[in-house]
């Protein structure tokens, strides 16, 4: 048997993987997305890039996917499996196994070297007539004078965070520019979804009472501005699943104020 060279032998430990999800593997998949290869190759113009990443809408026969493209990764962690890509696309994929309000996942895919991700593909299904909710408060504020709006927004939001607090999961960047805001002309309510979650995981004590008041710290940093302190309560009240405040919640509201407090001392630095 002749011997194998060394570049082979890395040719072997180099991984390449590329999924399809329901519905969409059981349909005819556009060219573009039917490999790794392909879908990475796609381009449009971006809407968000950062170190790691750059995400852009891909329109297909009147359907819209919005793509982020990891073209590498960083950090002791990517050696062992829990870079930014993998964590954001276990997390989606989670949401959606357990009904999250959150994008749908079309396609997932990677290459790496044994557990390290090189680069990847994480394709999500475009939401309609859904805009950030930091975007509706920079252009649009008086939407928020809107009262049912408001209290359906304030309503939407406390369950999906209760619902990720509930299972042990914090999402680590829960800012206004990942929440999603649908208002199709057909439907009485708004509906709220969520987005990017690269940072997101499932914690114990005592870190997770800490990203707990992260998490709510993160929303209520704008909320001051355009919600009443009524709506505010309204939403903890709601998240904690109670009709009156004990001593323990009131407690808990002076701590999310505190780290609050605490983030933008530290940013004046």
């Amino acid at each position: 048997m002749p011997p194998i060279c060394l570049s082979h032998r890395v040719k072997l430990l180099i991984n390449k993987c590329w999924r399809i999800f329901p519905p969409w593997n059981q349909s005819s998949v556009p060219t573009n997305l039917a490999s790794f290869d392909a879908a990475y190759q796609l381009d449009g113009k971006i809407i968000s890039k950062s170190s790691q990443s750059e995400i852009f809408a891909y329109q297909q026969a009147g359907n819209t996917f919005f793509v982020k493209r990891y073209f590498r990764t960083k950090g002791l962690a990517s050696w062992f499996g829990w870079s930014r890509f993998d964590l954001e696309s276990q997390n989606q994929q989670w949401f959606n196994q357990i009904g999250l309000p959150a994008a749908r996942v079309v396609a997932i895919g990677k290459k790496g070297f044994l557990l390290k991700t090189f680069k990847g593909i994480l394709v999500t299904e475009g939401i309609t007539d859904s805009q950030e909710l930091v975007e509706i408060a920079k252009h649009s504020p008086e939407q928020f004078q809107n009262k049912s709006w408001s209290i359906a927004i304030v309503i939407e939001l406390a369950k999906i965070v209760a619902t990720l607090h509930q299972a042990r999961f914090c999402h680590n960047d829960l800012h206004w520019r990942n929440i999603l805001v649908q208002q199709a002309a057909d439907q009485p309510n708004p509906k709220v979804f969520l987005i990017d979650c690269p940072s997101g995981k499932k914690l114990i004590w005592p870190l997770l009472y800490y990203r707990k008041l992260k998490d709510l710290a993160n929303l209520d940093k704008l909320a001051p501005h355009y919600l009443r302190q009524t709506q505010r309560l309204r939403f903890f009240m709601k998240y904690r699943g109670i009709s009156k405040l004990t001593f323990k919640d009131k407690q808990m509201i002076k701590a999310v104020m505190q780290h609050k407090l605490n983030r933008l001392k530290r940013k004046s630095k």
